[in-house]
């Protein structure tokens, strides 16, 4: 009796298997870079929320300076310098409307995604010529803030900072908008005769 030469069932699949491989490889390549994105994107995140919260303690520590805005800004560049500070967009120091605490995030002024009604508030925004944070509107009189101890009504301060992220690699958050807001206590002065107007 003869015998039967049959064909290897592996050899037959072979075919299937690198299609199959092929789409799981390509799967697994698109997480694998979404995973390092998104790794990049929290960084900057981390970063942004560092620096504002840098710029208001700068800014709370000083009350009723005629310099705080400035210093505040200041500070949030340099707390940022491991990022690109160009790509700062803006960076808000504002009077906050405190109820109760001002660790909480409804502590911000009326209009807040805009500032369009924020009256005592004031913009920077970068200047690449002097490669630093310059005011662009606004004002906030540091002779205007209530900074007396034990003042139920003593202001807080709060930064708002927006930066764009750059994607080192460029596929998913490739110029995504990276914002965080802090508020802050201004530090009480005991003197009650300089610490309201």
């Amino acid at each position: 009796m003869p015998s039967e030469r049959r064909e290897p069932t592996g050899h037959r699949d072979s075919g299937a298997v690198a299609v199959e491989t092929a789409l799981v490889s390509m799967l697994l390549i698109i997480l694998l870079f979404g995973i390092i994105e998104s790794s990049f994107l929290f960084k900057d995140w981390i970063s942004v929320s560092a620096a504002a919260r840098a710029g208001a303690r700068m800014g709370a520590s000083q009350p009723r300076s005629p310099s705080f805005a400035q210093d505040t800004a200041n500070q949030v560049t340099n707390a940022i310098s491991d990022l690109t500070p160009a790509n700062i967009q803006e960076v808000w120091v504002y009077k906050a409307a405190v109820t109760t605490n001002p660790a909480t995030s409804t502590n911000r002024p009326i209009g807040f995604s805009d500032f369009s009604n924020c009256t005592a508030c004031v913009k920077f925004t970068w200047n690449a010529g002097t490669h630093s944070l310059t005011q662009s509107f606004g004002n906030w009189l540091s002779t205007s803030q209530n900074a007396c101890s034990g003042d139920p009504a003593r202001d807080s301060l709060g930064v708002y900072v927006k930066y764009r992220h750059s994607s080192p690699l460029g596929f998913f958050f490739n110029n995504a908008t990276v914002s965080e807001s802090t508020v802050m206590w201004i530090e009480p002065i005991t003197n009650t005769s300089v610490c309201k107007p």
